[in-house]
């Protein structure tokens, strides 16, 4: 029993390190690092003079509206960069999820190779498991690489890091690998679903654009449509204006990029009273819905991949 588990490992193994390596080599990773790369410089280049004047930290309120979000955050050098760099990420993460995993077993099946995968010992569940978490690795060393370069960069021009910041930036760095892993999920579902590469790819990264780019701006204006027409200003105005808010938040519940961007945001949330972070276990209470919303978005979609997979015809 133990060398039956021990080759299931293996093989997951195997095929995992053989996607890490495709995906690793392939034009679209590339270009999508490359301008995830550049955005890092100029975020740096950008905020070089705003960033010495955070020696005193002070807690602001941080505004992602286009992700349905806003927060009260205290602001370090360090959180300031790793939100900037991760609301960006917010898009490219999305958007690298989806290329990485669109083709990953349709073209499998388009080429043939899954059949002489398979006439090895090799079971189907290893052949999808395998893949996502070969592609989770590239994203994970993404996501590292824009961590390590902010914090390098901080350290370069002389400015300190302090121990609380870094920490809160290792979660951050965790909740964006989820967020990052659920658009895979999501498009290797898509991959299970439509047999041409070209579309899935087309697909996946359509609706990564739509949840990221688009879909905040369609809320805004449903959001107004159901909170009835528009009043003077005054008491009436306010109300109107809490009731858009209301719809709004609960429009963008069905989009992973509004709970990831919420989710950012509490990691680094400050006290205002205190001058610093909030405690951590009031950010998980803060945040647990989020969280749990993102691993529904993550498990759920990967959960009909895998039924998917296991029972269809791959001629």
């Amino acid at each position: 029993m133990d060398d039956e588990e021990g080759r299931e490992e293996m093989n997951v193994f195997n095929i995992a390190m053989k996607e890490f390596y495709v995906s690793i080599k392939s034009k679209r990773f590339v270009i999508i690092l490359l301008l995830y790369v550049i955005y890092l410089l100029l975020v740096a280049y950008a905020l070089r003079n705003h960033l010495a004047e955070l020696s005193k930290p002070t807690v602001g309120t941080t505004n992602l509206e286009p992700f349905g979000t806003r927060g009260e955050v205290f602001q370090t050098p360090l959180s300031m960069m790793l939100i900037a760099n991760f609301s960006f990420f917010t898009i490219i993460g999305g958007i690298m999820g989806a290329s990485l995993g669109a083709d990953a077993i349709n073209r499998e099946i388009e080429t043939g190779t899954i059949k002489t995968l398979l006439g090895h010992p090799v079971y189907r569940d290893e052949v999808i498991n395998g893949k996502f978490l070969g592609n989770g690795l590239v994203l994970g060393i993404t996501v590292m690489v824009g961590y390590l370069f902010t914090v390098a960069y901080l350290l370069i021009i002389g400015i300190p890091i302090d121990g609380e910041s870094f920490f809160r930036g290792l979660i951050a760095f965790l909740v964006t690998l989820l967020y990052s892993l659920t658009f895979l999920s999501i498009a290797i579902l898509i991959s299970t679903m439509v047999r041409k590469p070209e579309t899935s790819m087309l697909i996946s990264i359509g609706l990564a654009i739509f949840l990221t780019l688009v879909y905040g701006i369609i809320v805004s204006l449903i959001a107004e449509h159901l909170a009835g027409e528009m009043p003077p200003y005054g008491p009436a105005f306010r109300v109107w204006r809490e009731n858009v808010l209301l719809w709004e938040q609960r429009l963008h519940l069905i989009n992973p990029t509004h709970h990831y961007a919420a989710l950012v945001l509490a990691v680094f949330a400050g006290d205002r009273i205190a001058n610093s972070y909030l405690p951590l276990s009031e950010v998980l209470a803060l945040a647990l819905n989020n969280l749990a919303m993102l691993v529904v978005f993550l498990m759920l979609p990967f959960a009909l991949a895998y039924v998917r997979f296991m029972t269809s015809d791959l001629n």
